[in-house]
């Protein structure tokens, strides 16, 4: 990208580095913490508490994301509870007890 930045009193030299932010339009999404995300090949998961206080897991689809946080466009409502620490090892003992695909073998 190609910017021009004022510099009338010659503070700024070629090859110098700089740290720009960009602002765009705000809007209201769901996001979650980047971490609660587990992808995997046929997507992204999250672990949700389920109506019995139980976690379940869920597909989600997502859209835009920075380092700290990832947007939900679908799978996920507002206030709904998320794992964001500990996902990795939930689906890890969910896979040693149902399988890698429990739903194999079935036709949907």
């Amino acid at each position: 990208m190609r910017v021009e930045i004022p510099n009338r009193r010659g503070e700024y030299k070629p090859g110098m580095q700089a740290w720009i932010t960009l602002k765009s339009k705000t809007r209201q999404t769901v996001a979650v913490p980047s971490n609660a995300l587990l992808q995997g090949k046929d997507g992204a998961v999250v672990w949700v508490q389920n109506a019995l206080g139980a976690f379940e897991n869920r597909m989600v689809h997502t859209g835009v994301n920075n380092r700290d946080f990832t947007e939900i466009t679908h799978g996920l409502t507002a206030g709904e509870v998320v794992v964001i620490s500990g996902a990795y090892l939930l689906n890890s003992e969910y896979i040693f007890k149902q399988g890698a695909n429990p739903m194999e073998g079935h036709s949907m």
